[in-house]
């Protein structure tokens, strides 16, 4: 009798565990943070401008979207950018070439710059978005459509000759979800 007893409180523990959702698990799980790491590049290639100005208009797409946010991103609750800065690898053309460029994330201006691209390259000079403000404004539409455009346009200068490089653009973010 004490083993039928058993057997029927075993299948009920196993039965009321199986019978919840994930909502009944809400209240249990702690929320927790995800660090998400994102490098996305831009490939840039200019024609020779021949003494005038031309125009440039690439594009990228950065996401908090990974192996490690896709099980729970109807449960994110918050995005922390820890970093977003791009700089100039892989430079080769008109050593002179210049770039007055613009970097818009999420369909606004958050970056503006002018600067010799070789130097940029050669140096490895970081540009960060640093203002709170603009950083919130990523984070929100980081956080409501996990996927932001990111355009890098502006207009340059290279007389001697074609320009190729790429803007290397780096995301650090801390995901916040509340399962």
């Amino acid at each position: 009798m004490k083993k039928t007893l058993m057997a029927f409180w075993i299948i009920g523990i196993c039965l009321s565990f199986s019978s919840c959702d994930e909502d009944d698990l809400a209240g249990i799980i702690p929320e927790f943070s995800v660090g998400v790491e994102q490098t996305e590049n831009i490939p840039v290639h200019i024609d020779q401008t021949d003494g005038e100005w031309a125009t440039f208009n690439f594009k990228n797409t950065l996401t908090i979207n990974n192996k490690d946010t896709k099980d729970y991103i109807n449960k994110i609750k918050d995005v922390e950018i820890k970093k977003l800065m791009y700089k100039v690898i892989n430079f080769s053309g008109d050593p002179l070439g210049e770039v007055q460029g613009t970097l818009m994330v999420a369909n606004e201006i958050s970056l503006e710059n002018s600067f010799v691209v070789k130097k940029a390259a050669d140096d490895q000079i970081i540009y960060e978005i640093t203002e709170v403000a603009e950083l919130n404004r990523i984070e929100n539409a980081l956080k409501t459509g996990q996927t932001v455009n990111v355009i890098y346009k502006g207009s340059t200068l290279c007389n001697a000759g074609d320009m190729d490089f790429t803007i290397e653009i780096n995301l650090v973010t801390a995901v916040k979800i509340k399962p």
